[in-house]
């Protein structure tokens, strides 16, 4: 069986965009197996110019594009339901990264051997170690072990802040998932698309986090760092998404159709109720 991959990438204006893809399909032992899912939502001049580049690209049989102006955005959360409703054609595995993005050597070999060795309902993702624009593969490439984040406060309800630990188990039982960095099959990409994603537009990883549970998966880190992030800073490279007169439902759990389990909002809130009391007993918070 082919062991195809869909990477999906939600990019907001991204000038990083290309060298992420080139990285994705430069590092994979495979390439020929892995498919990108791109929405790109940018200037027409932009997007004229990257939809120009990968059109000669070596692999541009495997790229599957929509494209949108950043005017029409509406977050990421959504940006990532598109794709996932309209890209994704299942795919035996699923995974999720940001537009700016750097990758381990032989990562899709990498992640299929974790995946298949994990427990039978996993999905797997951690917080990426960081990369910079002016590093060699071989210094970033040190910072290789990942990271667990716990909230303070329960995530859904309240402003929080995170707090911070390296991952030590080979499978490491987490409750909350990184946005930039998830795999698993078929089974994750159902857990969490919706009919409408109308969202508060910063929330999209507890949500996802939440959709997973509800779903009967659970998520685990492990301490390879297969996926390298490049952290928004002040002087950030690339514009950032400023929601104007959008309409979101801030009512979402409520809203939210929970999956046939016998999970409930209530039981992933009590879970991660002992990760807040954890991090407030630990203090070991992300600076």
């Amino acid at each position: 069986m082919t062991n195809k991959i869909l990477v999906s990438i939600a990019s907001y204006k991204d000038i990083d965009i290309i060298n992420t893809i080139e990285d994705l399909y430069e590092k994979a032992e495979q390439p020929n197996r892995v498919y990108v899912g791109l929405f790109l939502q940018d200037t027409p001049k932009e997007i004229s110019r990257i939809c120009s580049f990968f059109s000669k690209f070596i692999y541009k049989a495997n790229l599957k594009i929509k494209t949108i102006s950043f005017e029409d955005a509406k977050g990421c959360g959504w940006a990532r339901n598109i794709i996932l409703k309209e890209l994704y054609d299942n795919e035996n595995y699923f995974m999720c990264v940001d537009s700016h993005s750097r990758f381990l050597k032989k990562w899709d070999s990498v992640y299929i051997d974790s995946y298949q060795h994990a427990p039978s309902n996993a999905v797997i993702s951690a917080f990426p170690q960081p990369f910079d624009f002016n590093q060699t593969y071989e210094q970033y490439n040190k910072r290789n072990i990942t990271t667990i984040y716990t909230p303070d406060k329960l995530p859904l309800l309240n402003d929080f802040t995170y707090c911070q630990k390296t991952t030590t188990e080979r499978y490491e039982k987490v409750m909350s998932i990184s946005g930039g960095n998830i795999f698993g099959d078929s089974r994750l990409a159902k857990a969490i698309t919706l009919d409408d994603y109308s969202f508060v537009h910063n929330k999209e990883q507890e949500i996802y986090s939440l959709l997973i549970y509800l779903y009967g998966l659970d998520i685990y880190a492990i301490p390879q760092n297969v996926v390298w992030h490049k952290y928004i800073v002040e002087d950030s490279y690339r514009d950032l998404f400023n929601p104007k007169q959008i309409k979101y439902n801030t009512d979402f759990l409520s809203s939210l159709k929970t999956k046939e389990t016998n999970r409930t909002i209530k039981g992933w809130v009590d879970l991660i109720q002992k990760d807040c009391d954890e991090c407030k007993k630990t203090k070991q918070l992300n600076s």
